[in-house]
């Protein structure tokens, strides 16, 4: 009994990573909106567009969640959902602000504002100072569902801590 179940083991978990590692992205089938009707989801939801990864965000309640049907019924739980084509929003960050009205010298941006993959880099010439911050001279935000469509670790209404 124990000796089997110890030896069975080791060749379950070998079964779950090879499954979970052939899940891929492709495997999503992503719409332009899924109305959530049951579950802790429940809401309308756009399509972010963010190439196969399957990120919704309800325009109320600003929650932005991961809807891939393949992957819900393999791994998670699954609810039910219905197509729907009248519910629209941002599907990229707002733009970051500019560098010289908080007093940094610069900026370093490649100019995207795609959620999770997007980032703006301020730097701080010394013996200036970021406010409130840990000494870098570099201070880094993220285009990133914490705060979408502003920018993460901005202040307010997409604000930097000042470079004084």
């Amino acid at each position: 009994g124990a000796a089997m179940v110890r030896m069975q083991l080791p060749y379950l978990i070998t079964c779950i990573i090879i499954f979970c590692v052939g899940i891929s992205e492709e495997q999503c089938n992503c719409f332009e909106c899924k109305n959530v009707t049951e579950g802790p989801h429940q809401g309308t939801y756009y399509y972010m567009g963010n190439k196969g990864t399957c990120l919704y965000r309800d325009p109320l309640t600003r929650k932005i969640i991961r809807a891939c049907d393949k992957e819900g019924t393999i791994i998670g739980a699954s609810y039910r959902y219905e197509l729907c084509t009248d519910v629209t929003g941002p599907k990229v960050c707002i733009d970051p602000p500019e560098a010289s009205a908080y007093g940094y010298l610069n900026r370093t941006w490649d100019g995207s504002k795609e959620i999770q993959i997007s980032k703006v880099s301020y730097y701080c010439e010394p013996p200036k100072l970021v406010a409130n911050y840990n000494g870098s001279a570099v201070y880094d935000i993220w285009c990133s569902a914490a705060n979408f469509p502003k920018w993460q670790f901005t202040t307010g209404d997409n604000n930097l801590p000042f470079c004084i």
